[in-house]
């Protein structure tokens, strides 16, 4: 399967006034495509688990455990590593 990143600027053509860019131009079907991806976003129903994990002391701990640690220069092979 070939992966395909649909949402970068270079795809859509780019508005400027003067050098600087204002607004990026986007096919209907593109725009289709964003727009229920918008939707499902805005609707989508709470998990119990997502509910769980906020309420728990956990969540924080990762959060605080993360931000103690350095940044990675190649976070995306790791991430595939996982």
């Amino acid at each position: 399967m070939t992966e395909t990143t649909l949402w970068i600027r270079d795809r859509f053509p780019i508005l400027y006034e003067g050098s600087e860019a204002k607004a990026v131009l986007v096919d209907i079907t593109s725009f289709d495509q964003m727009e229920l991806i918008i939707d499902n976003l805005l609707n989508r129903e709470e998990e119990p688990e997502d509910a769980i994990l906020a309420a728990s002391a956990v969540l924080r701990r990762l959060v605080a455990q993360a931000r103690q640690e350095s940044s990675s220069s190649d976070w995306e092979r790791e991430l595939d590593e996982l």
